[in-house]
């Protein structure tokens, strides 16, 4: 064999074996930051969310539990994933995580649409898990304020939004996101934070995970649901809506987690959206009462 083509021939080898190093890896369903040892705790964020928002709960629960912090593919600078069904998907690779891991008696814990992805895992896995705690978040949000909501993927909506968040500049998301921040958080200095993370996420993903929630009717198969449930609604007297109420928030939350047979159902006092922020003392009052009951 000539040297020219001796040369070639092992330089072709040398590409071709290495050619898996420089592979840039598919992006995964999301990213898992696991602390301390004992019983396994999930945390599964709010929408946009990065898993630092349980930065405080993790502190407070670490030392005796081990602690499995979720951020989902497309949120919060995580690189993005493009399946037919964001939440399907994500739901999916949560279980062949838990089962993959052999993680048994979990306590999986969900804010936002992460608790409603939790409904979602908790009404098909019927092992592994021993509780469930749901921050804020419905089996069908869209039914709450329009009693005519229809189960069903809206594709025409998820492209609405999308565009929208497509024709904003940096500085007009950033300030959309920190008005949303206003809205859900009463707690001002972690606005400019959730807004952050709202800038940092994929647009597409953003507006098909949230016209995925909203047409996605979990009503029916919460029945089968076979671990306790603790479900804390937020709730925060605004008095330009007076007929807004506890009592209001409480017919909601019971309307909807009315097959769920395991479901206890508590509203907050004083605590918007991200009741972890707002109302941190009542949050882990609830959660401590009802973990050590189990």
């Amino acid at each position: 064999m000539k040297l020219k083509s001796l040369i070639t021939l092992t330089m072709s080898t040398v590409l071709l074996m290495s050619a898996p190093l420089f592979a840039k890896a598919d992006p995964v369903a999301f990213e898992v930051k696991v602390t301390g040892k004992g019983q396994p705790m999930l945390f599964i964020p709010g929408a946009t969310c990065s898993g630092e928002e349980w930065t405080e709960t993790v502190a407070r629960y670490h030392n005796h539990y081990q602690c499995h912090v979720f951020t989902l593919a497309g949120y919060a600078g995580i690189a993005p994933i493009q399946p037919k069904d964001y939440l399907d998907t994500y739901k999916t690779e949560i279980i062949k995580y838990i089962r993959d891991k052999k993680l048994n008696k979990v306590i999986l814990v969900g804010h936002s649409i992460g608790g409603f992805l939790s409904l979602c895992i908790a009404s098909e896995m019927h092992d592994h898990l021993q509780r469930v705690i749901i921050v804020d978040a419905m089996p069908f949000f869209a039914a709450a304020f329009n009693p005519n909501a229809k189960d069903g993927f809206n594709e025409e909506m998820a492209k609405n939004m999308l565009a929208g968040y497509d024709k904003m500049d940096t500085e007009k998301l950033r300030s959309s996101q920190r008005d949303i921040a206003k809205y859900l958080c009463a707690d001002s200095s972690r606005w400019a934070k959730i807004a952050e993370w709202g800038v940092q996420s994929d647009h597409r993903t953003m507006a098909y995970t949230m016209s995925e929630m909203l047409g996605k009717d979990m009503r029916q198969q919460i029945a089968t649901i076979q671990v306790p449930v603790l479900v804390l609604a937020a709730f925060m007297p605004n008095t330009s809506s007076p007929l807004f109420t506890s009592e209001y928030v409480t017919d909601i939350f019971t309307k909807q987690y009315q097959q769920c047979k395991t479901c206890i159902i508590h509203v907050g006092t004083s605590a918007k959206h991200f009741i972890m922020y707002d109302a941190p003392q009542w949050y882990y009052q609830e959660i401590d009462t009802f973990i050590k009951a189990g």
